[in-house]
């Protein structure tokens, strides 16, 4: 039975090496995590994980590197941009995520050393959580209460 060829396939031969600039590795990550979350295949998404992973190793050492000089242009703007990045799941969600996280260290099989890194993450996430959920909501005007999400 012959499989039929998936937008995911395209990227499992995308080629991509420590001599790959931040950029790339970001983009191909990116493009890995995305189709991850569109795929239904259990081998897919095997694959899909085993060169996310390979990327992200790559890309660690990478972070506290100078900005190479032909990308310095890229990242150079005349004026502030309207938006950043910024991590902003739905507050359900969000409790979903540690929730997992949680439930991943009680079941206690991971190794060591990635036990480390979940339980960071979760204090991140954790502290991040509540923080989502005891920001002010409103903000009080001489026309009345307006909702702060409605401000920006």
């Amino acid at each position: 039975m012959a499989t039929t060829p998936t937008h995911a396939h395209a990227l499992f031969t995308v080629p991509f090496s420590h001599n790959s600039d931040f950029t790339e590795l970001a983009n191909y990550c990116e493009r890995f995590a995305q189709t991850l979350l569109e795929s239904d295949e259990q081998g897919e998404k095997l694959a899909l994980c085993a060169r996310l992973s390979a990327c992200l190793a790559l890309l660690q050492p990478m972070l506290n590197e100078p900005i190479p000089a032909h990308l310095v242009e890229h990242f150079t703007l005349n004026d502030l941009p309207s938006r950043l990045p910024a991590f902003e799941p739905e507050t359900d969600q969000l409790g979903l995520y540690c929730q997992t996280l949680t439930q991943l260290l009680i079941g206690r099989m991971l190794p060591p050393d990635m036990t480390d890194v979940i339980e960071g993450l979760l204090y991140e996430l954790v502290n991040f959580y509540a923080d989502r959920l005891n920001a002010p909501r409103w903000l009080q005007t001489p026309n009345g209460r307006v909702e702060i999400d409605a401000l920006s």
